[in-house]
């Protein structure tokens, strides 16, 4: 009789430390401590994650918001060619890193950057007021 009575309290018992034992089970490990040295190489360049691309060289088709159709190469560090739906093209523009400031020709001006390795996001407008934001992207390499 005392062991039917006793049989209860057990079970009771071993749950509450089972529980307990599960619950420690369940915790992340306590991160070691590392032997590794860090250095602190202080913060990066205004702009460093940002725009840290390197356009690659070749033919860039795309189209502006307008869906007319921008072609240019990119040869040399410049702008070749620009144009707008097969019509004359902008001779040369500069680039400067990831980006070509805004540079005109006859009527027409274009600026803009790349946004990453094969993509440029930029503005054409023409001298008469009229602007158009445009994306590319590589094509022919």
């Amino acid at each position: 009789m005392l062991n039917k009575m006793l049989a209860p309290l057990a079970v009771l018992a071993l749950g509450v430390g089972l529980g307990t034992w599960q619950a420690q089970a369940s915790q992340a490990p306590a991160p070691a401590a590392s032997s590794a040295a860090t250095v602190d190489m202080g913060p990066a360049p205004a702009g460093f994650e940002k725009h840290a691309v390197l356009p690659y060289e070749g033919s860039y088709m795309g189209h502006d918001m307008h869906y007319r159709t921008v072609r240019f190469e990119y040869v040399d560090g410049k702008i070749r060619n620009f144009r707008v739906n097969h019509t004359t093209g902008f001779p040369v523009a500069t680039v400067s890193g990831h980006q070509f400031h805004h540079t005109c020709h006859g009527s027409l001006c274009i600026r803009g950057q790349w946004t990453d390795d094969v993509t440029v996001e930029g503005t054409w407008n023409n001298t008469s007021g009229g602007e158009s934001h445009f994306t590319a992207a590589l094509f022919a390499h």
